[in-house]
């Protein structure tokens, strides 16, 4: 490792730590939420999300999702998503909600005789509305919009597969598509 690349090393991790020492400062009881989306178990897509209220107005959420190889849409799906959100309500976890988030993930699928395995990533910006049901347990509605920037491997079905990327763009994309059933454990 090259002398420049430590030193740049070195910043990145006490910025780090200045951030969270400041943050830790204001810490408080924090809200931790799991929850699943009920959208993609439709296409047998195993997924899990948890959410950390950071302040009375901002939360944080991380999930990732893993398909079956063999489900009714013939698309294989894995990723990750990381949104951060703003609750217009004033209280985290009540009502509505606009986040800005990052999702990237890996795709296997086949539409129209042509076959795409590939690669996506980017930002999106999802407006969501939470249901409370009653102390611990609420529904989420969500969707929103990315621009994810992707590379994959086109192909017609029944040609061989080619050996490298042969496609590369980017496209508007639905993120955030959902209907969630969430558990609040604190």
């Amino acid at each position: 490792m090259t002398k420049d690349c430590k030193k740049k090393s070195i910043w990145v991790r006490l910025i780090v730590i200045a951030v969270l020492a400041c943050t830790a400062s204001n810490a408080q009881a924090q809200l931790i939420a799991g929850r699943t989306n009920a959208l993609l178990w439709g296409n047998l897509t195993p997924n899990f999300s948890l959410e950390l209220v950071t302040s009375n107005r901002t939360s944080v959420m991380a999930g990732a999702f893993y398909s079956l190889d063999q489900n009714p849409l013939d698309c294989s799906i894995k990723g990750a998503e990381v949104q951060v959100r703003y609750w217009v309500s004033g209280r985290a976890m009540v009502q509505s909600f606009i986040g800005l988030g990052i999702q990237g993930m890996r795709y296997d699928a086949t539409f129209s005789d042509t076959h795409h395995f590939g690669d996506a990533v980017g930002p999106g910006m999802v407006y969501g509305y939470v249901l409370p049901l009653g102390k611990r347990f609420n529904i989420e509605f969500s969707a929103g919009i990315s621009l994810m920037w992707y590379r994959e491997k086109r192909y017609e079905k029944g040609l061989p597969e080619p050996g490298d990327y042969n496609t590369t763009g980017h496209k508007v994309m639905p993120m955030g598509l959902g209907i969630s059933c969430t558990y609040i454990f604190k």
